[in-house]
């Protein structure tokens, strides 16, 4: 078995890597929240959501990972993601 402090490198690295994807997906939702703004759409798509959510149910499941775990991560990005594309359309405004 492998002793705490390569257990820990080894959650450092991946928290590394997931932060890197994090901005990545952020840089894309604040194109799709200005795309949003200059179309007059809502900065919120429940029906966007609820199939986003289904197929993070199975890639949850597909992991190995409790997918009420996956929907709560991504309940609070989303909603990072939705508070983002309302204050551009009130800064573009």
């Amino acid at each position: 078995m492998a002793d705490l402090a390569e257990l820990r490198a080894n959650i450092d690295e991946i928290d590394r890597q997931m932060i890197t994807l994090l901005a990545e997906r952020f840089k894309y939702t604040e194109e799709v929240g200005i795309y949003k703004d200059q179309h007059g759409l809502s900065a919120q798509d429940p029906s966007r959501e609820a199939q986003q959510f289904q197929k993070l149910a199975l890639y949850a499941e597909q992991s190995g990972l409790n997918p009420r775990y996956a929907e709560q991560i991504y309940r609070h990005i989303m909603d990072l993601v939705i508070s983002r594309h309302q204050e551009l359309k009130t800064v573009q405004k």
